[in-house]
């Protein structure tokens, strides 16, 4: 097809250009250069399938075409308002003449209308039904007026002339309290995102998330933006199979299947109950495993002392060092025998004074605390039985600190309190024992005494102070190996013991009171490939209770082998649909609710994807390269100002809002109008609307976080808000916008540090 460009140097048309001569077409490139480059269809110049003709389009022209795509026209306020007069002559003479050769050569004619025509709206958000608010004699009439005077000469043309015209109308996140799971360096973080916005944003050169790829494989991939930007709209928390759950903006987007079954993006407010939605079966982990350890490398307190078999000699190898270390402690030199005898006869050193003599461990040694009798051994070889103790103590041990208490209790059945005082024998060299109410009013329990153990593991294994219902599973043990991660879960499985034995083996359950314990365990069981289920349900601390607790199951189901310790090599049969590494969750509930507060959203490069919400579900994340420096659109304008280390001028209070679509996206609604069978106006943008100050905070951040926002007047008839209904563009042209702001505005920077860089007017980084 022989297919005609105006304006095709400029931002859109040579964007344009690039998609039809890849699809084969010969292209004639028509621009005067006023706002045009060569340098956008630079790559075409030798094709010989490709022509450029400099021509102004206020001037008749003779060709042969079978399509005419009219795009020339200053687009930016900069241009169209230095000559108001050569813009209206644009919109008019230009479309005249361009309407006329489509008459004569019976071409198809396709007008590149814009937004302006509707004005400053007062119907929001704008449909093609709606007529405008113009002011036919302000400074910008010479742009608005004259697209709608380009329209009325269109359609005039279509049934006058039976001219085959189609018009296109050009328009230019998760709430803070939902979970996300990310990576600062190798470290696993699983916080709310304003948590996570706190932590990272100053800096995010080294975070990355988990999202799938291409071929529906979980990756882990960078991220180039976080944002925090205030929002007062509509939002949906959505429910799904596998209790599942996201609270998001109507205008982010969740992953539904498309026809040949692979992840498209899908607005909130678009979706459906029973739609599918994708969550992740698999998730891939930066691994960490625990190593062996020595107990006094982890303590929080130093008063404790070595217990060795070896003091004696120490004792008489180190003494001059041993009395300058008493020195440097404050102690008269008359005290110096009698510490040292009580070293000698207690058999044991200060951990400071071992430190000081750098003295070497070996598995012999002992740790003691002050005031106690009772040491424990130093050396932890057994990890498998160290992590179990962990999972075992999560699921039931209860936590008492107090001055001249520190304890670990635990209560369970009496065959898995056998094995907790074998491994803890095991672990620490200590023996305890279980200790029976005679009345029979409470559960068999074992009590574990150690300062010590109470603070290596509250504190340095970060189990924390917590009751049973804010218990959680640090982000650590979620790193850890499969191989090591099995025992934990066997710990926490045993020390629950809530199981039916009617279900040992054709099912595997977790019960806890705490929802953050089950939000782990499924991140866990995504890391084996495995799917579980959440439920919520009530129960009592004990039979005769009346006060019921919300707690949380999840059920695993359809493994060929439910043994926890087998995990690993587990395979899972589900009966929903999956796609590599996804699972389709069905949409059991959308509620509707009201946000007046900050969102969050990642952009991640190329995949524009990451794990959010409850239990975790993937999602998703006009404006581009070729845009020029001094065009004075708003996206332009904050880039080049962010990159040259100005401050980003933002006219009026910042409240009016705009509908951004990347070019990318902007380009296949035109080409689909132009091939289509429809004639009426389409509205072609993203429904997402930003307010201006929301923008220019967003590239602040992604530019430069220290440059400065200053204010200023706001320009005469400048609109208060746009934002497109492109209901037309989904029903008849299947068109709806994949580039997320954020990706776009990624590509956008790059554009533009490159070309002001190439330009010298900053320098390239």
């Amino acid at each position: 097809m022989r297919i005609l460009v105006t304006g095709g140097a400029g931002f859109l048309g040579s964007h344009l250009i690039d998609r039809l001569m890849e699809a084969g077409h010969e292209v004639i490139c028509l621009d005067n250069f006023y706002t045009g480059s060569k340098r956008n269809i630079l790559q075409w110049l030798d094709n010989p399938k490709f022509e450029v003709i400099r021509h102004d389009v206020t001037e008749p022209i003779r060709l042969e075409v079978d399509q005419i795509y009219h795009l020339a026209c200053p687009a930016s306020p900069v241009h169209y308002q230095s000559n108001p007069v050569k813009t209206i002559k644009t919109n008019v003479i230009g479309t005249l003449n361009m309407l006329g050769l489509a008459k004569r050569v019976k071409a198809r004619f396709f007008l590149s209308s814009t937004s302006e025509v509707y004005g400053d709206p007062e119907v929001h958000p704008q449909s093609e039904d709606y007529r405008g608010n113009v002011n036919p004699i302000g400074i910008r009439a010479c742009y608005d007026e004259g697209k709608r005077v380009a329209e009325t000469l269109a359609y005039d043309y279509h049934r006058q002339n039976g001219v085959d015209v189609r018009v296109v109308r050009i328009f230019n996140s998760l709430t803070g309290d939902q979970k996300v799971l990310y990576y600062q360096g190798k470290q696993l973080y699983y916080e709310t995102f304003s948590e996570c916005y706190d932590r990272t944003h100053k800096n995010i050169s080294n975070i990355s998330v988990p999202c799938f790829d291409r071929d529906s494989k979980m990756v882990l991939k960078p991220i180039s933006a976080i944002w925090k930007h205030p929002v007062k709209k509509t939002g949906y928390k959505i429910t799904t199979t596998w209790g599942k759950q996201v609270k998001i903006t109507e205008d982010h987007s969740l992953f539904t299947r498309d026809d040949r079954g692979n992840p498209q993006a899908v607005f909130g407010k678009d979706l459906q109950i029973g739609d599918e939605v994708a969550v992740p079966k698999k998730i891939e982990f930066v691994d960490r495993p625990l190593e062996a350890f020595n107990i006094s490398d982890c303590l929080s307190f130093d008063n404790v002392s070595i217990v060795s078999d070896r003091i004696v000699e120490y004792l008489e190898c180190y003494n001059d060092k041993i009395r300058q270390f008493l020195a440097e402690q404050g102690i008269e030199p008359r005290q110096f025998y009698s510490k040292i005898r009580r070293y000698e006869e207690g058999n044991k050193l200060p951990l400071k004074l071992w430190r000081y003599l750098n003295l070497p461990f070996s598995a012999k040694e002992r740790i003691q605390s002050a005031y106690s009798n009772k040491a424990i051994d130093n050396r932890i070889e057994k990890i498998d039985e160290f992590l179990w103790f962990l999972g075992f103590y999560l699921a039931e041990g209860c936590l008492i600190h107090r001055k001249e208490d520190n304890q670990l209790l635990f209560s369970s059945n009496v065959k898995y309190l056998e094995k907790l005082i074998e491994i803890v024998e095991n672990l620490f060299g200590i023996k305890e024992e279980i200790r029976f109410d005679p009345t029979g009013q409470r559960a068999p329990c074992v009590h574990v005494r150690s300062k010590i153990i109470v603070d290596l593991v509250i504190h340095n294994f970060g189990f924390g102070q917590f009751l049973s219902p804010q218990k959680d599973i640090p982000n650590w043990i979620v790193q850890l190996p499969k191989a090591q991660l099995v025992h934990f879960l066997q710990g926490f499985w045993e020390g629950d013991g809530n199981h039916d034995a009617k279900t040992t083996g054709s099912m595997l359950i977790f019960n806890s009171s705490s929802q953050k314990i089950m939000e782990k365990l499924s991140l866990i069981m995504a890391k084996f490939g495995i799917l579980g289920s959440i439920s919520e349900f009530e129960t009592t601390v004990k039979k005769g209770d009346t006060k019921r607790y919300k707690s949380y199951r999840l059920t695993v189901q359809g493994l060929n082998d439910y043994s926890l310790l087998n995990l690993a090599r587990v395979r899972q049969t589900l009966q929903a649909k999956t796609t590599g590494d996804l699972a389709w969750a069905k949409v059991k509930e959308i509620e509707a609710f009201e946000i007046d507060d900050f969102v969050y959203d990642f952009s991640v490069p190329d995949w524009e994807n990451f794990i959010g919400g409850t239990y975790g579900v993937c999602c998703h994340n006009t404006y581009g390269t070729r845009m020029l420096p001094n065009d004075g659109r708003v996206v332009s304008n904050f880039i080049v100002q962010a990159l040259q280390g100005k401050s980003l001028t933002v006219y009026g209070d910042g409240s009016q809002t705009r509908s951004f679509c990347y070019v990318s996206d902007l380009i296949e609604g035109f080409i689909r109008l132009m091939n289509s069978d429809r004639s009426e106006p389409v509205n072609i943008g993203n429904p997402g609307e930003y307010t201006i100050l929301e923008l220019a905070q967003t590239i602040q951040n992604m530019v430069n976080p220290e440059a400065e926002l200053i204010f200023k007047p706001l320009p005469q008839d400048d609109p208060k808000q746009r934002q497109p209904d492109i209901t037309r563009a989904k029903e008849w042209l299947d068109w709806k916008p994949t580039v997320s702001l954020k990706e776009g505005l990624r590509l956008t920077i790059d554009y533009f540090r490159d070309r002001l860089a190439e330009e010298g007017k900053i320098s390239h980084k």
